[in-house]
């Protein structure tokens, strides 16, 4: 079993980021110096966080939520950014990491917990976390 831990970044974290974007995104991502304003903006977000699940000093993978607010949903955290390394999420690193968002969701009064699944490895964590499928998109969401 791994000892993941949840820790919410600071700039001198903007590295990490920059070195698993590259690996996630490769020639897409975004340059560094675009990356490194766009991390600032995130870190410094009132109404977002950054969590990162750590397992010693290597980060195995990072979440970006935001509080939202709807007349359809209500007070609502939207999963924005999701990403865990493979080597790290066959080891539960993304459940952790999750359960970190759901409980963060929480503890600032959000109802649910919405997530939009673009790719087949997150739509099978949601639906092992039993989230409940939109039927006309991949949103899944659940009460938090």
């Amino acid at each position: 079993m791994y000892n993941f831990c949840i820790k919410t970044p600071v700039a001198d974290d903007l590295k990490y980021f920059l070195s698993m974007n590259k690996r996630l995104f490769g020639e897409e991502c975004l340059s560094d110096l675009d990356s490194g304003f766009v991390f600032d903006e995130i870190i410094n977000d009132d109404k977002g966080i950054l969590l990162t699940v750590y397992l010693g000093n290597r980060m195995a993978g990072y979440a970006y939520v935001v509080e939202v607010y709807s007349m359809k949903r209500g007070h609502y955290a939207e999963v924005i950014d999701f990403y865990t390394s493979e080597y790290y999420r066959k080891h539960g690193a993304d459940v952790y990491l999750l359960r970190a968002i759901e409980q963060w969701s929480s503890q600032t009064a959000c109802h649910e917990l919405v997530f939009s699944a673009d790719d087949d490895i997150k739509k099978s964590l949601l639906e092992k976390l039993r989230y409940i499928k939109d039927d006309n998109s991949n949103v899944y969401w659940k009460k938090v």
